[in-house]
């Protein structure tokens, strides 16, 4: 299980996890299903009504898929970014081995939660 977080350092704020391919808002017994992950894709809902939202590979996240993506943020070594390259921002942490999905999560869906 991965725990996501909004913010970093003393003023983060446990926000969701990634949990065997499904997204939470919250945690512990009071956390709501919000989406799943498989294969880098990310998706709002679950089960035969979910929506695809976007992607995550090798430290990006995108909003939709193939050549309409766009890249919204990145991911490195626990920390979350809005923006890329030098214009990034780290906007919250993830702690756990769900990296992409953890990244792709928060950027994704959790973020207006």
């Amino acid at each position: 299980m991965t725990d996501i977080y909004s913010g970093y350092g003393w003023s983060k704020t446990h926000i969701g996890q990634c949990d065997e391919g499904d997204i939470y808002s919250g945690y512990g017994w009071g956390r709501t299903h919000v989406g799943s992950y498989r294969d880098g894709d990310v998706y709002s809902g679950y089960g035969w009504g979910k929506t695809l939202v976007g992607s995550y590979c090798n430290g990006d996240v995108y909003t939709g898929r193939g050549w309409s993506k766009t890249q919204v943020g990145s991911y490195n070594d626990g920390c979350i970014y809005s923006g890329y390259g030098w214009n990034k921002t780290q906007i919250g942490t993830y702690d756990g081995s769900e990296d992409g999905a953890a990244a792709a999560a928060f950027l994704l869906l959790l973020r207006e939660t």
